[in-house]
């Protein structure tokens, strides 16, 4: 159960409560002009958006936990979650999610990744935060 579904739930919620956040944090103080949370319909399922991409993180943070051996006799790989989240996540949204929704890297595309890095590198540190929770959680009963 460690392997498979608490690295799941905790990427889900590691999407909605960290980067999800972190998009929030980043509109508010005006470097962005997305927001967190947005309830646009992610096409073809016509979910809101923020669902679905917490639905993806999860799917990517089991490999996180794998790549990264995330397991309580470990120690956190923290670096490791950060760089994950950021450079996983991020191309993966920019070229592969991003081409299939009709929208093409080109062009300086820094001022369009640094922010999904930023909240990317966030949502890896959060997904540990949270695998790391649940594991020593399940070691106390």
């Amino acid at each position: 159960m460690q392997k498979l579904i608490l690295p799941f739930v905790s990427g889900f919620l590691a999407a909605l409560f960290f980067r999800e956040s972190t998009y929030a944090l980043l509109h508010a103080a005006g470097l962005i002009d997305a927001t967190g949370f947005s309830t646009t319909p992610f096409l073809p399922l016509g979910i809101p958006e923020f669902i679905a991409n917490a639905l993806w993180s999860a799917v990517f943070a089991v490999l996180m936990a794998w790549l990264l051996r995330v397991a309580p006799d470990n120690r956190a790989p923290w670096i490791g979650a950060l760089v994950f989240g950021g450079i996983v996540l991020t191309a993966v949204s920019a070229f592969v999610i991003d081409p299939a929704r009709g929208i093409w890297p080109a062009g300086n595309m820094l001022p369009r990744l640094a922010p999904s890095f930023i909240a990317n590198a966030i949502w890896g540190w959060g997904a540990l935060v949270f695998m790391r929770a649940f594991m020593a959680r399940g070691e106390a009963r």
